[in-house]
């Protein structure tokens, strides 16, 4: 009998009987039926049905999946049992899904199927449909192919058996009512098979008219779609209607329609060329989210008689016209517009930034501005508003960075959200040195000096979340620049696990944090994420009984039970200056932010050489390249081979979204990079598709990746013998050190992240 999840089920052999008389009566209404089928899907993977019906009927060929789901313990079938049905359904392009569910499903399950349009049969429901009578079956009948009227192919419907309803009205799931041309049905007593059709009379039948009309069938659930015209479709609209599996029936003339034959039909609204110079209805905006706009580049602009105008930068893109009409839950008009057009707009209109445009009119021009104006300008009510929101959004985006860039004819503002920058929004540029001087008064800076780099730092409070902005402007060709980092204080306590160490890797370190002396090093680019593996490693250690001193420039995170130097050039106090006078201070452990010149160096190594645990980062390309960055700051082979305990090097790749995250085949570059690092050959990965929670790029936060490498005795001596970087290399990976790349295609291989995500990030040339 079936595989099914039924096995072992109490009254198993009555169940199934039932499912045995079930095919039977599939079959006896004209079904072709198959157990156990395995099918490929869009995705590339195989799915199985418990059972396939097919049946042939006229102008369609219907597919019917089947799925037995049941419990031993009368236990109720849940969602997480019904959404994989589904899910495999959709893979494989099924519309009708017959879920056989014992005992029943729960409501969450059945609401669930409900709108999906799964038909249901519990065990009474199954009982009762075998007990029915059948309808009569009709013989087959030849369904002609060319029809020359209206009425010929009304009357083939009627022939085989289809209920006609013309100029039939029917609700969607976004609740929005639609009209049908005509409407075919036919209950063959097991599944009702509905065919929508409409008729276009139009000089030529546009992408406009083809995807309106296959936006209202999805929203309905009317899967079989056929349009009836006489006029030659444009291109784009024929190639829109194979994609979406839309069939066009040629009429031999003009179809024979009575002028009331489509009442709600109204003459073709001309939009004028450029829709995106015209203000754009509010109301149209708040319809559809900046986040959804930004991904499918597309911006509602107006809202006509229960039909949201969009412009978009593709519009045969299927995929977007159907989620905005779900979100809309509205008819969706696409109207074309570059790129370009669109995200100006977007950055425009969205974000708040729409709603200040009249007070923004009113703060002064940017050119003979007086430093009196400035202060007055920047702490009025929009400029205020405009930093607010700016700083609010960027948290609540989980940005680290944020850009506010002058350029020719605006203001831009760019997010750095998990290590990439994103375009977000755009400013009239009148507001540059109003929002520019409002930062520098909030940072303490010196805001009548545009010629010099400046830097300074401010708190602020977003959401109930205490935050730190450290502040860095600059003079470009078109203006100050300013650079914002936002350091969120709930997020400074971490823990080492928590960074993305493999547990060998982390046993390594964590052996390296309980020598008592000796110096710790972290290397890798800006952004890698080198102070917050250093502040991860001090909370690891004793700051009770330890006297725990820092210099840092800046100070991001304050720690209790830690003495937090700052770095003041000004004031004389560098790393070198101040390492010294921390030395003086009793120090158990030494944190150095960065280790920059050669006298800074040799002060750590020497603290380290005299009875002190120092942690600094440096920058370097991988783990052993740190040690010849020693070299080339001047510290002697000897002393390097004496002081460091060991080198962690690192990098930030971003995770894949685990809410969107599917099988994607890569590219060869990327499948031989993979192989290379592993070991076995692959051809697919996970990637993220995008969705709301990853703001549709399809990666949510990051992780690290490690080369771990301690300094063993065998290390020291190639060091002290000028041993060359491919050959200390070469012994630390015999000793057990795991490669950056290596590591990076290990959490592919975990599914944590993508192959190109470490490419970016971990491939360089040795």
């Amino acid at each position: 009998m079936l595989d099914m999840e039924i096995a072992g089920f109490t009254g198993e052999g009555q169940v199934e009987q039932l499912i045995s008389e079930f095919m039977q009566r599939l079959r006896s209404q004209g079904y072709e039926v198959q157990q156990n089928i395995a099918l490929k899907g869009k995705s590339g993977a195989e799915h199985s049905f418990d059972i396939l019906a097919r049946k042939s009927h006229g102008f369609i060929d219907y597919t019917i999946a089947v799925d037995v789901v049941g419990h031993d313990d009368n236990q109720e079938i849940t969602l997480g049992e019904v959404f994989p049905f589904d899910n495999k359904c959709y893979d494989c392009g099924i519309q009708d899904k017959v879920l056989i569910a014992f005992p029943k499903l729960d409501s969450v399950a059945t609401r669930f199927a409900q709108s999906q349009r799964i038909k249901i049969f519990n065990r009474k429901a199954l009982e009762d449909f075998l007990a029915s009578s059948p309808p009569v079956r009709q013989g087959k009948k030849i369904v002609p192919t060319a029809f020359k009227t209206k009425l010929e192919f009304l009357r083939a419907l009627s022939d085989i058996g289809y209920n006609v309803e013309e100029n039939a009205k029917v609700k969607g799931k976004s609740d929005t009512e639609y009209s049908f041309d005509i409407l075919a049905g036919l209950d063959d007593g097991f599944i009702v098979h509905k065919l929508g059709i409409d008729i276009i009379d139009d000089d030529e039948v546009s992408l406009n008219r083809v995807s309106l009309f296959d936006t209202k069938a999805y929203d309905t659930g009317v899967y079989n779609k056929f349009l009836l015209t006489s006029r030659k479709l444009t291109p784009e609209a024929e190639k829109f209607a194979q994609q979406q599996k839309i069939r066009v029936i040629k009429l031999g003339r003009q179809a024979e329609k009575a002028p009331e034959a489509k009442p709600e039909e109204k003459p073709e609204r001309k939009l004028e060329k450029k829709p995106l110079k015209r203000r754009l209805q509010p109301e149209a905006l708040q319809v559809i989210p900046e986040i959804m706009a930004r991904r499918f580049n597309a911006i509602p602009v107006a809202i006509i008689d229960n039909v949201l105008q969009v412009v978009m930068a593709n519009p045969s893109d299927i995929f977007a016209l159907q989620a905005l009409a779900l979100q809309s839950r509205m008819r969706i008009e696409p109207i074309a517009a570059s790129e370009k057009e669109i995200r100006e707009a977007i950055d425009f209109n969205y974000r708040s930034f729409g709603q200040i445009e009249e007070q923004i009119s009113r703060i002064p021009g940017t050119e003979a501005i007086d430093e009196q104006t400035l202060i007055e300008a920047s702490e009025g009510a929009p400029v205020a508003s405009a930093l607010r929101i700016i700083i609010d959004e960027a948290a609540k985006s989980r940005a680290s960075d944020i850009h506010i860039e002058p350029e020719e004819d605006k203001l831009r503002i760019r997010y750095r959200i998990d290590g990439a920058l994103q375009d977000v929004m755009s400013l009239p540029l009148k507001i540059h040195l109003p929002l520019t001087s409002r930062v520098k008064i909030m940072a303490d800076m010196n805001i009548a000096d545009h010629l010099r780099p400046q830097d300074g730092q401010f708190s602020i409070e977003s959401k109930g979340r205490p935050i730190d902005v450290r502040v860095a402007t600059s003079p470009t060709v078109r203006g100050e620049t300013t650079v914002l980092r936002l350091l969120d204080k709930s997020l400074a306590i971490i823990d080492l696990a928590q960074l993305g160490f493999s547990p060998e890797a982390l046993a390594r370190y964590e052996n390296m944090l309980k020598v008592p002396f000796g110096m710790i090093l972290i290397s890798g680019p800006t952004g890698a994420g080198k102070t917050t593996t250093l502040y991860a490693s001090v909370n690891k250690l004793d700051k009770i009984s330890r006297n725990i001193i820092t210099i840092e420039d800046p100070v991001e995170y304050r720690f209790p039970n830690m003495n937090q130097i700052q770095v003041n050039s000004k004031a004389g106090v560098t790393f070198a200056s101040g390492l010294r006078s921390i030395l003086r201070l009793d120090p158990d452990v030494i944190l150095v932010g960065e280790i920059r010149d050669a006298e800074t160096a040799r002060i750590a190594v020497q603290s380290a050489l005299t009875g002190h645990l120092v942690l600094s980062s440096i920058h370097a390309n991988n783990a052993v390249g740190v040690i010849f960055r020693l070299l080339d700051l001047g510290i002697e082979p000897f002393l390097v081979s004496s002081a460091v305990i060991g080198v962690i090097a690192q990098r930030m790749v971003r995770r894949i979204c685990p809410d969107c995250s599917i099988n994607k085949e890569v590219s060869l570059m990327e499948q031989l990079a993979y192989t290379n690092e592993i070991g076995e050959k692959k051809t697919e990965f996970l990637y993220g598709t995008g969705c709301e929670l990853c703001s549709y790029t399809g990666y949510r936060a990051r992780t690290g990746i490690f080369e771990t490498l301690p300094f063993s005795d065998n290390i020291r001596m190639q060091l002290i013998n000028h041993a060359s970087t491919a050959e200390i290399r070469e012994q630390a990976v015999e000793e057990g050190m795991v490669p950056l790349l290596k590591d990076g295609m290990l959490k592919v291989k975990a599914g944590i992240t993508t192959p190109s995500e470490v490419l970016r990030n971990a491939y360089f040339i040795e």
